[in-house]
């Protein structure tokens, strides 16, 4: 029995060994360190004065280089939609200015959806009481031992140290945008379990409002905006009178806080007819987001809200 387990022994202490080594070594992998949208959540500024909140519309809309002259930060994450966009913002409520603007990105496939939240990536920076559900063995695993938690790890080890090369999203036809266009309208518009009708829509008018009475109960200046998306986008939405029910999210919303500023540039011929600004149907390239960020800017100034 004692030879039994010395050679037990000597076939699994190696191998936990080598799972220790393997963790270690994506712990301090490239995709680890900065792949993943949480990584900026660690040089968040002080006295920030204009950011943005927001799923993947804010994630890739909102670049603000060009405005050193402000403090800024997107606080926007793939596929993060207006309840962790809540639990985000009230993390950093400490890192605001007063008067400091927020953008609240209202878009097309939030508005009568209950998304799904990918909720273990906020074990990297959020307290627990701003995370729902929050477990002490997913902590642990989240943030010491990830790789035990990611599915077909192998693949993740073998480009962790690579990073990915942006294709030539400029050479786009318009029969690719067409086609991405058709294929984001089916995925929003199907009768799933996450569209959820007037449910949804009443779920989601919470979830913004939340957001809202947090701005203001701390001299935040919240602002909704609607980025721009193609034009053939836009038309398969006009095709099922779809923006009456949008318009009546924003409608109600504004009603419910007078004074409330909605910026959309969903429509602009001047973004949404012009598919070198975009990365696909509804995202903006870098070229397009550099142009969009100085146009709020300036709209913002505009209308006072920025100093």
């Amino acid at each position: 029995m004692k030879r039994f387990l010395i050679k037990l022994s000597l076939i699994i202490v190696p191998f936990i060994l080598l799972l220790f080594v393997l963790n270690f070594a994506y712990l301090n992998s490239y995709y680890w360190l900065e792949q993943r949208d949480e990584a900026k959540f660690r040089n968040v500024p002080e006295n920030i004065q204009l950011a943005n909140l927001g799923s993947s519309h804010g994630f890739y809309t909102f670049i603000y280089n060009d405005f050193p002259e402000y403090v800024t930060f997107n606080f926007g994450m793939k596929a993060q939609h207006h309840v962790f966009n809540y639990y985000v913002l009230k993390q950093y409520l400490n890192n605001f200015s007063q008067n400091s603007v927020v953008l609240i990105p209202i878009s097309y496939f939030d508005v009568t959806r209950i998304m799904k939240e990918y909720h273990r990536r906020y074990y990297t920076f959020l307290d627990k009481e701003n995370l729902p559900g929050w477990k002490k063995t997913e902590y642990i695993l989240y943030n010491y031992f990830p790789l035990f938690t990611v599915g077909k790890a192998y693949k993740r080890l073998l480009i962790m140290n690579k990073k990915e090369i942006a294709p030539d999203f400029l050479s786009r036809t318009r029969e690719d945008f067409v086609s991405h266009s058709e294929f984001l309208f089916n995925w929003w518009t199907a009768k799933d379990s996450e569209e959820k009708g007037e449910e949804g829509f009443q779920y989601n008018i919470e979830a913004v409002s939340k957001i809202i009475d947090l701005c203001y109960e701390h001299k935040i200046i919240p602002v909704l905006v609607t980025t721009p998306q193609a034009d053939v986008l836009n038309d398969l939405y006009a095709q099922i009178d779809f923006f009456d029910t949008f318009y009546r999210f924003t409608d109600t919303l504004k009603e419910k806080y007078p004074g409330l500023v909605y910026l959309d540039y969903s429509q602009k011929p001047e973004y949404s007819s012009d598919y070198s600004l975009f990365l696909d149907a509804t995202h903006l390239n870098k070229k397009g987001a550099k142009k969009f960020t100085a146009q709020i800017v300036q709209d913002l100034k505009d209308a006072g809200l920025l100093q």
